[in-house]
C-alpha cells in the first residue's frame, strides 16, 4: 500500500479536505442547537437538512471511490442529485440534531480512509475522476455551503 507521503497529489488532496472540513465542522458545531432548525433563506432547507445532506454526499462519494478503486471506472450516481438532495432533507427530519452532527463526522472519517487507500495514478485516471468528484462533494462543497452556516448565528 501506499503512504500519502509518496504520493505528492494524495497529500495535497488530503490537506485541502481537511483544511476545508476542520473550517467547516468548526462553524457547523459553533452553531447553537436550537438554531439548526432555522431555514436557509425564505424556502431554503433547515441548517440540519443542509448538514445531513452534507452527510448523505460524503457517504455517496465513499461508496463510488470504493467501487472506483475496485474496478478503475468511473462510478456513476445511481440516481438524479435532486432526487439525493430531496432524500438527504427527509432523512433530516427523523435525527436528532446530536446524530446529524455525529452522522457527518463519521461520515468525512470514512470517506478519509477511502480517499487515503487511493494512489496519485487513480486521482488522475479518467481525467482526474475520481479528484473532481472529491472537489465537488468535498472542499468546493464545503465552500459552498459555509454561507448557509452564517445563517444559525
Amino acid at each position: 500500500m501506499f503512504s500519502p507521503d509518496d504520493q505528492p497529489l494524495l497529500r495535497r488532496t488530503l490537506g485541502r479536505m481537511d483544511e476545508a472540513w476542520a473550517a467547516f465542522r468548526e462553524r457547523a458545531q459553533a452553531i447553537p442547537v436550537q438554531r439548526l432548525d432555522a431555514r436557509i433563506g425564505t424556502d431554503g432547507w433547515s441548517l440540519k437538512q443542509m448538514l445531513a445532506h452534507v452527510w448523505t454526499w460524503h457517504d455517496l462519494t465513499s461508496d463510488r471511490l470504493n467501487a472506483f478503486a475496485s474496478s478503475g471506472e468511473p462510478a456513476e450516481l445511481q440516481d438524479d442529485p435532486d432526487a439525493i438532495n430531496a432524500r438527504a432533507a427527509r432523512t433530516a427530519g427523523g435525527r436528532t440534531t446530536g446524530e446529524i452532527l455525529a452522522g457527518m463526522e463519521d461520515s468525512y472519517r470514512r470517506l478519509r480512509r477511502e480517499v487515503g487507500r487511493l494512489t496519485d495514478a487513480q486521482l488522475a485516471a479518467n481525467d482526474a475522476w475520481a479528484a473532481t468528484v472529491l472537489a465537488g462533494n468535498t472542499y468546493d462543497h464545503y465552500a459552498e455551503h459555509l454561507p448557509d452556516l452564517a445563517a444559525g448565528r
